[in-house]
């Protein structure tokens, strides 16, 4: 579990940031605050993983706040979150593990935390592309079940106003997990991205359309639903499948 705090002295922007976090299963906020001193102070008692930390603020300044961790030797990794871009080399320069802009973009975030996962917990790349590979269940939640999907009869996974489901010929499951999180854990030579909003199971494909901007349309066997492929994942599809 990934121990977060967020600060920002903007309520608004700690409840939207908040909520986009609690769509992920392995995250837990310990800790929000709009005063940075007082988040610096229990920063210091606490061991978070990761502090979500505006910029731009009164007292204390994101800067400031990261040089007082810092000097007391905290290794607490910091995101920075802030309107504003021109703060980009000095929040490098200070180590911060990402800087995203607001408004905050869902994907973006889930993205941040697949740093942090992969820099508390380092995986041999070898050894997880393996156990990917080998991988024949994915787990869901139904309830307080957890049920155990075969990755076969996966038929794709999409995500629509923040929420992800998993798709099969039979059923469709809610996750916690952002596709981001799905895009890393199922196995790489079974299943692709095929835009900001799908994932797909290559086997299922059974029919590839023209579509509009030069992009295409898919369909899966067993399944009513179209899903497209954006013209940023269009090359490396067309190569996968050997789309001339």
């Amino acid at each position: 579990m990934i121990k977060i705090v967020i600060v920002d002295d903007e309520q608004l922007a700690i409840q939207e940031l908040t909520y986009i976090l609690s769509k992920v299963s392995y995250v837990e906020i310990i800790g929000s605050f709009t005063d940075s001193k007082k988040a610096l102070q229990f920063v210091l008692m606490e061991e978070a993983d990761v502090v979500f930390l505006d910029i731009n603020m009164p007292v204390l300044n994101g800067i400031q706040f990261t040089d007082q961790l810092r000097q007391y030797g905290i290794r607490t990794q910091v995101i920075f979150a802030t309107a504003y871009d021109d703060y980009a080399i000095k929040a490098f320069d200070q180590n911060a593990l990402d800087y995203i802009l607001k408004p905050y973009e869902p994907e973006r975030i889930y993205r941040s935390l697949l740093k942090v996962k992969r820099n508390i917990a380092p995986e041999n790349p070898i050894e997880l592309e393996k156990a990917k590979y080998n991988m024949t269940k994915y787990p869901v939640w139904r309830g307080d079940k957890m049920l155990l999907v075969d990755i076969d009869d996966i038929l794709y996974c999409e995500v629509e106003n923040n929420t992800v489901t998993l798709h099969t010929s039979l059923d469709v499951f809610e996750l916690k997990d952002c596709l981001a999180d799905l895009e890393e854990q199922l196995p790489s030579d079974k299943f692709f991205r095929t835009h900001r909003s799908y994932l797909v199971n290559l086997s299922k494909i059974i029919e590839v359309s023209p579509y509009f901007n030069n992009t295409l349309i898919i369909r899966l066997e067993k399944c009513k639903s179209e899903i497209p492929v954006s013209r940023k994942y269009l090359k490396h599809f067309k190569s996968v499948l050997n789309i001339k």
